[in-house]
């Protein structure tokens, strides 16, 4: 698992995570408490409703864009935190989980500095972009 760190972004006055080491202090400790946490569900929640929506699809060539959504969501997942993603129980659906999906990997963009992995992100990003289309 890479070490991670929480830095303050002058530019849009938020913490983001990044790999580079920044000046630690009891603020951005705090702000890794937070941070992470939140990431991590929203990571869970884009791969449940990417799910959800899978369920419902019936067109092949959307099904294989859903696939292989749901394969960068894991891999952005285990290669973050180092354990798979917990499977969904509740079954409820909705026609509106593309936009949540969509706003939910703006989320993680705006949450992670670190290239390799804000590349994910907007893959990601880009496929719910071409289902919605």
């Amino acid at each position: 698992m890479h070490k991670f760190f929480c830095n303050y972004n002058i530019l849009t006055q938020k913490y983001e995570l990044t790999n580079m080491r920044g000046f630690k202090s009891m603020t951005t400790i705090q702000a890794e408490n937070t941070l992470l946490p939140e990431i991590k569900q929203t990571i869970q929640q884009l791969y449940e409703n990417i799910v959800l929506i899978k369920e419902e699809e019936k067109d092949e060539e959307r099904l294989n864009l859903l696939d292989e959504t749901e394969l960068m969501i894991s891999n952005l997942y285990y290669s973050l935190f180092a354990t798979p993603l917990e499977l969904i129980e509740e079954k409820p659906t909705t026609k509106a989980n593309l936009k949540i999906c969509l706003n939910l990997s703006s989320n993680l963009l705006k949450l992670i500095n670190i290239p390799e992995y804000s590349r994910l992100c907007l893959l990601i990003q880009n496929n719910i972009n071409s289902l919605l289309a």
